[in-house]
């Protein structure tokens, strides 16, 4: 897979439309003062841009200041969280809510998300069923700082730590803490939290679909080397229909991508101990 092309950010543009609507509300107040405005002294600066060929810029939502800054608080969709990114404070914990089971939705274990994500995600269930590409199943959802703890320790038992830091993370470093991550199945069509599952009919449902509903695919194949984490298609990730139709559209691949960050294939103490 091509290395995914990131949306640039223009910084001055996060600036600029506060000092234009500045500049604007000073000039109105001098006309107000003054006297009326000099419209044909407007419409003729009007012309002159124009044959100068000046367009507004259309801005990507990645130019806007509070974005960027809102990926980093634990209590935002937007927050990116990684093996570089830890949530602040690392023991975080979100107002969450049980997902409801439907006939579309099967969460037999009573699991719970955040309430945007949850009703994304019984959404989501409702037109895959409708649309022919299965009952989806929920296999994984909100976890504690606490279970996340243990859940790494058991990877590291059954695997071994290389491993496991490719298959789990850290405590504090996982998306499942932020309320916004759920893992999915659908049973009925095997590879349940399995790599094939990309291959199903519901995994390339969802690949295809998901971001209609304010869900990506967060870890996608060939990206490790990125986010630190294998390929998972059974991994989703709620960032808001905005962000996730951007995404689409963009041909993004990666949430670090997206917004600029670094790569995030190893935790930082890890990456230091493997400088020659």
């Amino acid at each position: 897979m091509p290395n995914p092309t990131p949306v640039r950010r223009r910084a001055s543009f996060v600036f600029l439309p506060p000092v234009v609507a500045a500049t604007v509300g000073i000039s109105l107040l001098v006309q107000g003062a003054f006297g009326q405005p000099n419209f044909e002294l407007l419409e003729e600066r009007a012309e002159q841009r124009e044959l100068a060929g000046w367009v507004v810029p259309t801005l990507e939502l990645t130019d806007y200041l509070y974005p960027r800054l809102a990926t980093g608080f634990a209590g935002s969709e937007w927050v990116v969280v990684n093996k570089l990114r830890p949530l602040s404070p690392l023991d975080f914990e979100p107002q969450v809510r049980e997902i409801s089971s439907s006939e579309s939705l099967d969460n037999s274990r009573g699991l719970e998300l955040r309430d945007v994500a949850a009703t994304a995600l019984e959404a989501m269930a409702s037109e895959m069923l409708f649309q022919g590409a299965g009952q989806m199943f929920v296999n994984s959802a909100y976890r504690s700082y606490e279970y996340q703890r243990e859940l790494f320790v058991d990877k590291v038992d059954q695997y071994g730590e290389a491993e496991a830091l490719v298959r789990s993370a850290k405590a504090g470093h996982s998306e499942h803490q932020t309320g916004l991550a759920v893992d999915v199945s659908v049973p009925a069509q095997g590879c349940a939290i399995m790599q094939c599952f990309g291959d199903t009919v519901a995994g390339k449902w969802i690949a295809e679909n998901s971001w209609k509903f304010g869900y990506i695919v967060r870890y996608e194949r060939d990206t490790t080397s990125i986010t630190g984490y294998t390929y998972e298609p059974w991994h989703l990730r709620y960032v808001g229909i905005e962000i996730a139709r951007t995404y689409a559209n963009n041909g993004i691949h990666t949430l670090e991508d997206f917004w600029g960050f670094p790569a995030a294939e190893n935790y930082p103490e890890i990456a230091e101990s493997t400088i020659d």
